[in-house]
């Protein structure tokens, strides 16, 4: 009977994710919560409303901080024009943040509606004190984040069959910071000789990248999933002509990879609305490329 009635749900929410994308639940992350969770904050979480771009398709631009409770919204794919893949996106926000709507649910549903499963997992932020330096310890951070990252993952494994999602092709999405959390789990899923069951099937990693250095420090760079890459050129905060040699390097030896440098954009352009031609035009690559890498 539970299982009949958790099936009912999804199917339920699947026939209304459409008309109500905008409104669609947050479910905590942890349905039995946190046992010590090391990241806590004085302040209850905080919503500041950003000035919303008209052609925002959730008509929201939130930024969340203080967030110790992670959740995650669910944008199924319609059951018509189901592609059967499912991306889990981390929105960016220099970790002390999430820009939700900007860098996830706007993605998300424009996403679904091309038929693919999407879930946005809002994660555990920092904060900074009037140094600028991270309050809480980052070793307990980063413990954290990559733990709802992980989770994220398998929660989207759990409700594949719901979605008619394929368990061995979902991936995730970064954005910025959530980009830097998207390649440290891609990474992490390679240092290990057992395989780990919240590996992504591939990553896309949006206005964030490492250098060269740091890419070479990859001990199995072979077990590494298709990636894809979109930068600006003009980015301020990621210099391109430090980034660009390691971005390249996972395009050639990453199999599947693809990169793509945007002439304007400048750093957080999310669904690029207003930033220029071309950048508007990565969403549609992302979505290209996943129908590539699988055949569709």
């Amino acid at each position: 009977m539970k299982k009949l009635i958790i099936t009912f749900s999804i199917s339920l929410f699947l026939n209304c994710a459409h008309l109500l994308a905008q409104t669609n639940p947050e479910m905590p992350l942890y349905p039995n919560g946190i046992e010590k969770n090391p990241v806590t904050h004085p302040n209850p979480e905080k919503v500041v409303d950003s000035v919303i771009n008209p052609l925002s398709l959730s008509h929201k631009n939130r930024v969340i901080s203080n967030i110790s409770i992670p959740t995650y919204q669910l944008f199924p794919a319609s059951e018509a024009n189901n592609k059967h893949i499912g991306v889990v996106i981390f929105p960016g926000g220099g970790l002390t943040t999430n820009w939700v709507d900007k860098e996830g649910t706007d993605l998300a549903i424009w996403l679904s509606r091309q038929g693919i499963n999407c879930m946005v997992v809002k994660y555990r932020t920092n904060r900074k004190d009037e140094k600028g330096e991270m309050i809480i310890p980052m070793d307990d951070y980063k413990g954290a984040v990559y733990q709802d990252a992980r989770t994220g993952i398998l929660k989207m494994k759990e409700l594949a069959e719901s979605l008619k999602t394929d368990k061995d092709k979902i991936g995730i999405l970064g954005f910025s910071a959530g980009g830097w959390l998207s390649e440290r789990i891609v990474i992490k899923s390679t240092e290990t000789k057992e395989a780990v069951d919240w590996k992504p099937a591939f990553a896309a990693l949006i206005y964030h990248g490492n250098t060269l250095s740091n890419f070479k420090r990859i001990d199995n760079v072979q077990a590494l999933p298709p990636i894809f890459m979109a930068i600006a050129r003009d980015d301020k905060k990621m210099p391109v002509k430090e980034i660009i040699p390691g971005l390249a390097a996972i395009a050639a030896e990453v199999k599947n990879s693809e990169l793509h440098i945007y002439s304007k954009g400048d750093h957080g352009f999310g669904l690029a609305y207003d930033k220029g031609h071309s950048v508007s035009k990565w969403k549609d690559s992302f979505y290209d490329w996943l129908l590539d890498i699988y055949s569709k």
